[in-house]
């Protein structure tokens, strides 16, 4: 299988950090490094995909409070602000539930 080089610079003390855990696991630099990059990005997919949804839901707030006139041109009415405080509550709960998930 064909390889491909990629060259890193690190700190003196990273780098001996690293050779130094590589041979007490009995790997090369290389493999480890390539092993905990692996892990990472793993790790970042899982994060990415977990919050998927809020990340989406915020990007759709965002947009649409680009399109919006502030202030307003008219009082806003009762309803569009429990509309706006419930789906408030309920991300927040959303998310502390995902950070509890996250931590577990």
């Amino acid at each position: 299988m064909a390889k491909t080089r990629i060259s890193i610079s690190l700190d003196p003390g990273d780098a001996e950090l690293i050779k130094a855990v590589a041979a007490e696991n009995g790997l090369d630099v290389s493999a480890f490094l390539v092993m905990a990059g692996r892990k990472e990005a793993v790790r970042l997919a899982r994060l990415a995909e977990s919050f998927a949804e809020i990340d989406a839901a915020i990007a759709a707030a965002e947009a649409e409070a680009e399109e919006l006139v502030w202030p307003p041109d008219d009082e806003v009415d009762e309803d569009e602000i429990a509309r706006a405080q419930a789906e408030i509550a309920a991300a927040r709960a959303e998310s502390a539930v995902r950070r509890r998930g996250a931590v577990a």
